[in-house]
């Protein structure tokens, strides 16, 4: 079993202002996923992404926007959203107030990254 505090885990920042909390990954010897803890705030800079593996996300608190295509839905504490591989997506924070969410990706895929 392995334990993590979001309190204890480095955090990193993309270029894009995001703030990202490795709190479980294959560096700890989990095999499949890793888990990270999102941070959007004002000061982030949406831009849109598509990977070759899927997203699992978690919204944890705040309000935002996940925009896919000509899609944009507004999300909120409790929903789960499955992003498929080579999905173009944008997630951003609404009403001024930090979004915070987990995000789940198959183990390796965002190595480059870690910093």
């Amino acid at each position: 079993m392995i334990r993590t505090k979001v309190s204890e885990v480095k955090e990193i920042r993309t270029p894009h202002g995001k703030k990202v909390r490795w709190l479980i990954s294959k560096e700890m010897g989990v095999p499949r996923f890793e888990m990270r803890h999102f941070t959007i705030t004002d000061n982030s800079q949406p831009s849109e992404e598509a990977h070759p593996w899927e997203h699992e996300v978690y919204v944890l608190s705040g309000k935002g926007i996940i925009k896919s295509g000509d899609t944009e839905i507004e999300i909120e504490p409790g929903d789960a959203i499955y992003i498929a591989p080579n999905e173009p997506h944008l997630v951003r924070n609404l009403a001024h107030q930090e979004l915070t969410f987990l995000c789940i990706i198959p183990a390796g895929c965002e190595d480059r990254v870690k910093g």
